[in-house]
């Protein structure tokens, strides 16, 4: 279980004085609920640990439905980046936006041909899962171009993981949270979806647990994590599941809802295009 943070280790801020994040949509709306997809960058993260090899198949088809969802919603494509793969043509000089797959599903695919599922096909799991690590380098670069100005749209980062951290996740959560109490942003400006998949474990579930409902309040900042498992049983997501993992870190009526995800059957806005 992740360790408890004390209180006196972070000063205490007040969230955004705006809405609770989400407010106004109608989450009973299946078409209308996805259509605020189209305020945010929508990213994902996909653990390529050895610790989803046993469900690496299962991952695949899970990221190729997330991902078609989304990019019909995100006019500049969805980006997908994994813990451990980089591209081929990826030099160290190069920066965090280069480490991943970029405007999947927008114009940029048609430049490049590249789908969520000829990327997958050829990324294989191996190696350790240093998450935290990983949302360090994007968030730092995306709260970097925030707090000049340089971007304004609002960040939905999903994470596909089994869940066995092995290095820091929490600091680079509760970075983020209070560089965003600080400058007063709506409550949706990010939101992260850890979305667990694999076998039912105590131990991740209660760090899961943790993370979603613990962390902030003992950090005193804003919530911007959602957390959701799946067992792994073959299906396919059922409409409120899909929305539940999709907008379930940034509208928080989805958030309330259950984490466990059994399957039963297998205003457009700038974004910057910087690379530094």
């Amino acid at each position: 279980m992740a360790e408890r943070l004390q209180d006196e280790e972070w000063p205490s801020f007040e969230p955004a004085p705006d809405e609770e994040a989400g407010a106004g949509v109608d989450i009973g709306n299946y078409d209308e609920t996805l259509a605020f997809l189209r305020c945010f960058d929508t990213m994902f993260i996909v653990d390529d640990s050895v610790h989803m090899e046993p469900y690496w198949r299962d991952v695949g088809s899970l990221l190729e439905t997330l991902s078609t969802i989304c990019a019909k919603y995100d006019p500049d494509g969805i980006d997908i980046y994994f813990l451990n793969h980089r591209p081929k043509s990826l030099f160290p000089s190069r920066s965090v936006r280069k480490s991943g797959y970029r405007g999947i599903g927008g114009p940029e695919a048609k430049k490049n041909s590249k789908t969520a599922s000829s990327i997958f096909a050829n990324v294989r799991p191996g190696g350790k899962c240093n998450l935290g690590a990983r949302l360090t380098k994007i968030l730092e670069w995306y709260c970097g171009k925030l707090r000049a100005g340089e971007e304004n749209a609002a960040l939905n980062l999903i994470v596909i993981t089994a869940g066995v951290f092995e290095d820091d996740v929490k600091t680079p959560l509760v970075n983020v949270a209070k560089m965003l109490d600080e400058l007063s942003m709506p409550e949706h400006q990010v939101g992260i979806q850890l979305f667990q998949i694999g076998r039912p474990n105590a131990s991740v579930q209660q760090t899961f647990e943790y993370l979603d409902d613990e962390l902030h309040k003992e950090t005193r900042t804003r919530d911007i994590i959602d957390t959701t498992t799946w067992s792994g049983e073959p299906g396919s997501l059922s409409a409120g599941d899909l929305l539940k993992v999709i907008l379930g870190a940034v509208v928080k009526e989805l958030d309330k809802r259950k984490p466990a995800v059994p399957l039963e059957d297998a205003t457009r806005v700038k974004r910057v295009e910087d690379d530094d």
